[in-house]
């Protein structure tokens, strides 16, 4: 029900108040004028500390997407902010939300195309001390994904060659 219906029915405004669970002013005021029930009550666009600073942020993500909203409240109260770290958190999600993201293509191979090859240098100590250097060799197959690897007691031409 509303307040008008209710206020037609001959409904007295603290009867209405106490049905609707709302204020005698504000019946009051609704049956004073009945345009303010149909329109939305808009809220005010406030004035935020972190304005003056927001064509800085914007220019810092532009220059690197990746600097982090601590990072940026840091140097904004080097310029003399004043506002809370929140309100940049905030504001740094929605820059970020309009960046466009890139996209990256997968690199494909034929098989038996290409291989990524790496050496890795481990140390093992032997039961009288002794220290010796072990190599890994691994190859990754472009086209496959498939890992090959072996530990070698060289890391020299010959031996990747063999």
């Amino acid at each position: 029900m509303d307040i008008l219906t209710l206020a037609g029915r001959g409904f007295s405004q603290r009867k209405i108040a106490r049905t609707l669970g709302i204020s005698r002013k504000t019946i009051r005021r609704y049956l004073a004028d009945p345009k303010l029930i149909t329109t939305a009550r808009g809220m005010r666009p406030r004035p935020s500390k972190l304005d003056p600073f927001v064509p800085h942020l914007k220019t810092w993500l532009e220059e690197d997407p990746g600097y982090s909203a601590t990072w940026l409240f840091e140097h904004l109260q080097g310029l003399g902010f004043a506002g809370s770290y929140e309100i940049v958190k905030r504001q740094v999600r929605r820059l970020k939300e309009h960046q466009h993201h890139i996209a990256y293509l997968r690199f494909e191979t034929e098989p038996g195309a290409q291989a990524q090859v790496d050496f890795g240098e481990f140390q093992v100590e032997g039961p009288d001390g002794k220290i010796t250097k072990y190599y890994a060799f691994a190859m990754i197959l472009g086209y496959s994904r498939r890992l090959y690897a072996e530990l070698l007691e060289q890391c020299d031409l010959a031996t990747f060659l063999d």
